[in-house]
């Protein structure tokens, strides 16, 4: 290598990871013994590695075939020496927490580097250190001051960075397929490292990261040079106080503010992150590639790869990778792909894959498990339930358990352990208290009747629900002198109790009466009907009524029944009445 100094530089070349960039438990030192094994699937033995040594594996998903059977020899050493009998020369291990890292790194970087005695500026060339060919688009960074760059097409790279005197650089090069490595430039004297290191932390790659980046938001506004330093970096981040960005690549931590968990970020147009713990603002934007914590706030939408706890709020959406734990508020639309503790509300839609505690949304709000509320003004959907209270404007929907469910129109679940309200129809496998006209109710009963009242009007009702309440529905007709009148009825009643032959029910019926010439009726009942039943489906019922008939001002004829009060206006006459309700049912 050929470095040119003014100065009393010495330059010290490490081909391992920094210390800074991993913290060690030692567990690739450890010693271990094997005994040889024939053709077993290399998944079982890491996994059973990991389990006696406690700790975890950390590798993309597509760089070992785990379910390869191999042939492995007898082994005693240490943990590293049987890894790489287990995978070979070309995989780099690195510890970090609990967890041994795996990378493919065939190849090993080499540098040439220039620096003058008084600039800041820092300039060389990354090279394949075997071949000596130029390495295109690699992570060089100054570790103590996280200023960073990427070398170019011909393996070129610049960056300025503050220094004082006597102060060591501790100089890092990341590239996938390629061995991580250090340099340190240090004075003769002073070779510390510097007392208050920026923290390191190792998240275990999942996908994620790369699944945001591939999205059409995230290929419109994620530039090229942060998607290589994800890749370079291979899962490590540093902790910052602070970071201000005027778009993703253009901010103070340059290009490796995707690798920056913040304190504070403040994104004037948008910003690409690794995460925030802290606060963060944007005018348009904020993309987390990790975890956000506390206070996040965009004008247009925020993207998070990992778990929200706090308050996440944007102008029109909020799409989370992972899970959120606090409350998430979206113009238009929020969409949480992993579990919701806590709230969601939007204008238009929420969207959880997983579990939702609350969802208030404008038009509509689905999720796979809905364990508290869901408030649509159109429509609720959930495939399962933990007992949760939908309200909806048109219909609710859950494949499991709810508690509760008012719809202006339907209402259909598994089962229902409180009660649901319908302006139309309710449809369960199990519904004790359905308050609807039509209730299809599995373990319910539905029949079909034909009787006469006090009125003379002749019916046809239908009768479905629960094993508690039920909703009739009925038409009917009667002769008044001259006059064909038509009646429409619509009730709940309650089965007071049900013996194998006896019963007894309570219904309220409301009933609007006209002879569609200009004439109407409008009657409330109260009926007390006992039944008996014979054969398998047939039930005899009677009993007694009380009625409340607002007439017609037009109408002549005398109240039914036996009447208990009655008063005439100029607005028409009112009879308070007794009488009876008579029929034969049908049940099926």
């Amino acid at each position: 290598m050929i470095f040119k100094f003014r100065g009393f530089f010495l330059l010290l070349f490490i081909c391992l990871a920094s210390p800074k960039f991993v913290s060690a438990q030692d567990f690739l030192l450890h010693e271990m013994n094997y005994v040889a094994s024939n053709q077993i699937p290399l998944g079982d033995i890491m996994d059973e590695l990991s389990k006696e040594q406690g700790f975890y594996f950390s590798y993309q998903s597509s760089l070992i075939n785990l379910n390869e059977p191999i042939t492995v020899p007898s082994y005693e050493g240490q943990v590293e020496g049987f890894l790489r009998v287990l995978l070979g020369e070309d995989y780099e291990f690195k510890e970090h927490d609990k967890y041994v890292i795996i990378k493919y790194a065939p190849g090993k970087l080499d540098i040439d580097l220039e620096k003058g005695n008084k600039s800041s500026i820092l300039r060389g060339k990354v090279k394949d250190f075997h071949s000596g060919e130029p390495v295109p688009f690699a992570s060089v960074y100054e570790k103590n001051t996280l200023v960073s760059a990427l070398s170019d097409e011909n393996g070129d790279f610049e960056f300025k960075f503050k220094k004082q005197p006597n102060d060591l650089i501790w100089l890092g090069i990341s590239k996938e397929a390629y061995r991580d490595t250090s340099f340190v430039i240090l004075p003769t004297v002073d070779v510390g490292l510097r007392e208050k290191p920026n923290k390191l932390r190792f998240y275990p790659e999942n996908g994620v990261a790369e699944a945001m980046e591939n999205s059409a938001l995230g290929r419109l506004l994620i530039g090229f040079r942060q998607r290589v330093q994800r890749l370079n970096f291979g899962g490590f981040f540093v902790e910052s106080p602070m970071q201000v960005s005027f778009t993703p690549g253009l901010s103070s931590q340059g290009i490796f503010n995707s690798q920056m968990i913040n304190n504070f970020s403040l994104n004037i147009l948008g910003g690409y992150t690794a995460g925030v713990e802290g606060l963060e603002v944007a005018g348009i934007f904020n993309i987390n590639q990790k975890d956000v914590k506390a206070f996040q706030v965009a004008g247009i939408f925020n993207m998070t790869g990992g778990d929200v706890e706090g308050f996440q709020a944007s102008g029109i959406h909020n799409f989370v990778y992972g899970n959120v734990s606090g409350f998430q508020v979206g113009g238009i639309y929020n969409h949480v792909k992993g579990d919701v503790n806590g709230g969601q509300v939007a204008g238009i839609y929420n969207f959880t894959d997983g579990s939702s505690d609350i969802q208030i949304g404008g038009l509509l709000n689905r999720t796979a498990q809905a364990n508290v509320l869901q408030i649509a003004g159109l429509s609720n959907h959930t495939s399962t339930s933990t007992g949760a209270f939908q309200i909806a404007g048109l219909n609710n929907y859950s494949e499991g358990e709810v508690s509760f469910q008012i719809a202006g129109l339907v209402n259909m679940a598994e089962n229902v352990t409180g009660a649901q309200f319908s302006g139309l129809i309710n449809i369960a496998k199990s519904s004790d208290y359905p308050i609807g006209l039509i209730n299809l109710i599995e373990d319910g009963q539905k029949s079909l009747s034909v009787g006469i009242d006090e009125t003379g009007l002749g019916q046809i009702i239908f009768r479905s629900g629960g094993r508690k309440l039920y909703g009739l529905i009925g038409t009917g007709i009667m002769e008044q002198s001259e006059k064909t009148m038509f009646g429409f009825d619509f009730g709940l009643g309650l089965h007071v109790f049900k013996k194998e032959k006896t019963g007894m029910d309570f219904e309220f019926v409301n009933r609007q009466t006209t002879d569609f010439s200009g004439l109407t009726n409008n009657s409330s009942f109260f009926r007390l009907i006992p039944g008996y039943k014979f054969g398998n489906h047939f039930k005899l019922v009677a009993g007694p009524s009380i009625g409340f008939t607002a007439f017609d001002k037009n109408w002549t004829y005398p109240s039914p029944g036996y009447v208990i009060a009655e008063r005439t206006t100029t607005n028409g006459r009112y009879s308070l009445h007794a009488g009876f309700y008579a029929g034969i049912q049908y049940s099926f």
